[in-house]
C-alpha cells in the first residue's frame, strides 16, 4: 500500500472517529447519560461484587443487589442528613430574616449617607448624577430583575419532574446494571471486531481509571474548600456556618462561578454596613481558599496521572484559552486519559 493510501486511510478513519464523537456528544450524550452513569458506577463496585460473591458462594446476584442497596443507602443517607441540616438552619433563618433585613437596610442607608457627606464635591455630584439614573432608571430595571427572577423560577419548577425521573432512572439503571455486569460487557464485547477487543478493553480501563481520578481530585477540592469555610464561618461566629460553607462551596464546584461570586459581595456589603472586621475576616478567608485552590488543583490532578505539576497547569491555561472556563475542567481530564492510554500501549502520541 503506497503512503497517500496509508495517509487517505488514516485521513479518512479520523475523519470518521471525529464525526461519531460529534454525533455521540450532540444528540446522544444526554439520554444516554443515566444508563452511563449505571455502567460507571457498576464497573466501580464490580470489584466489591467479586469480592462478596466469593464469601457468598458465588451468588453473585444477591452480592450485587446487597452492594449495590449499601452504597445508595450511604450516599442517599448522608445527602439526606446534610439536607435535613440545612433545611433546619435556612427555616431559622427565614425566621430571622424579616426582622434582621429592615435593620440592615436602614443601618446601610446610614452609613451611604455618612459617606455621601464626608466626601468631597466632585464625589458628591457624580453620586447625584447616578442617583437622578438610578432614579429613572430604576422602574424598568426593577422589571427587567423581576421577569428575569419568574423565568428562573418557572425554569426551575419546569426541570423539577426530569429531574426526578433523571433520579429513578440512575438508580433502577445501577442495579439491572449491577446484577448483569458480566452479561452486559460480554455482550459489548461481541459487538467488536476480535482484533479491537484487546485494544478497546485498555481503552475502557484507562478511560475508567482517569475519571476516578479526576473524580476523586474535584471531591478532594470541594471537600477542602468547604472546610476552610466551614472553620472560618465558625471563627467569625456565624449562626448558619454550615448553611453558608455547603452554599459557597456549591457556588466553587460551578465551572463559572467560585468562592468569589459569594465572599467578595459579602464583604463589601459588610465594609457597607460598618462592619470592617468581618469585611477584613471574608476577604481573609477569600485569598487563603483561593491560593489553596491554585496550589492543590494542579498537583493533585498531576498526581493522579504521575504527571509534572507543570504539565496539568499547563492543560488548564490551553483549555481556558480554546474553550473558556469549561475548558479547564475539560483538558486536565483529557491530559489525564491520553497518559493512561500511552501508558498502557493504546496509543503512541509521544516517546
Amino acid at each position: 500500500m503506497s503512503e497517500l493510501n496509508v495517509f487517505l486511510q488514516r485521513t479518512i478513519t479520523t475523519l470518521l472517529w471525529l464525526a461519531g464523537a460529534y454525533i455521540f456528544f450532540r444528540w446522544l450524550l444526554v439520554p444516554l447519560l443515566p444508563f452511563l452513569l449505571a455502567l460507571g458506577l457498576s464497573a466501580m463496585l464490580e470489584p466489591l461484587v467479586q469480592r462478596l460473591s466469593r464469601r457468598l458462594g458465588e451468588r453473585r446476584r444477591t452480592a450485587a443487589a446487597i452492594v449495590t442497596t449499601g452504597v445508595l443507602a450511604v450516599l442517599g443517607g448522608g445527602l439526606a442528613l446534610l439536607v435535613l441540616r440545612l433545611v433546619v438552619e435556612l427555616r431559622a433563618w427565614s425566621e430571622r430574616l424579616p426582622e434582621a433585613f429592615p435593620a440592615l437596610w436602614n443601618s446601610a442607608l446610614d452609613q451611604v449617607e455618612r459617606w455621601y457627606i464626608s466626601s468631597p464635591p466632585f464625589l458628591r455630584s457624580a453620586l447625584d448624577n447616578l442617583a437622578l439614573h438610578l432614579t429613572e432608571e430604576g422602574p424598568s430595571l426593577a422589571g427587567t430583575v423581576g421577569n428575569w427572577l419568574m423565568a428562573a423560577a418557572s425554569r426551575l419548577l419546569a426541570a423539577l419532574p426530569d429531574a426526578g425521573l433523571f433520579l429513578v432512572t440512575t438508580v433502577l439503571a445501577v442495579y439491572f446494571t449491577s446484577l448483569s455486569y458480566p452479561a452486559i460487557l460480554a455482550f459489548l464485547k461481541r459487538q467488536l471486531p476480535q482484533r479491537w477487543q484487546s485494544r478497546c478493553r485498555a481503552a475502557a480501563r484507562c478511560c475508567r481509571t482517569a475519571m476516578l481520578q479526576w473524580l476523586r481530585s474535584e471531591l478532594t477540592l470541594i471537600a477542602v474548600t468547604f472546610l476552610l469555610l466551614l472553620i472560618g464561618f465558625f471563627w467569625m461566629g456565624l449562626d448558619f456556618a454550615l448553611l453558608a460553607a455547603t452554599f459557597t462551596a456549591l457556588v466553587d464546584a460551578l465551572p463559572v462561578l467560585g468562592v468569589g461570586t459569594v465572599l467578595v459581595p459579602w464583604a463589601l456589603g459588610c465594609l457597607l454596613l460598618g462592619q470592617p472586621g468581618q469585611a477584613l475576616a471574608l476577604a481573609a478567608l477569600y485569598a487563603v481558599v483561593s491560593v489553596t485552590h491554585s496550589l492543590l488543583e494542579p498537583r493533585l490532578l498531576a498526581g493522579q496521572g504521575d504527571l509534572p505539576p507543570i504539565s496539568a497547569l499547563l492543560a488548564m491555561y490551553l483549555g481556558f484559552q480554546f474553550m473558556g472556563v469549561g475548558g479547564m475542567i475539560l483538558m486536565p481530564v483529557v491530559l489525564l486519559l491520553l497518559k493512561q492510554l500511552q501508558d498502557a500501549g493504546v496509543i503512541r502520541l509521544w516517546k
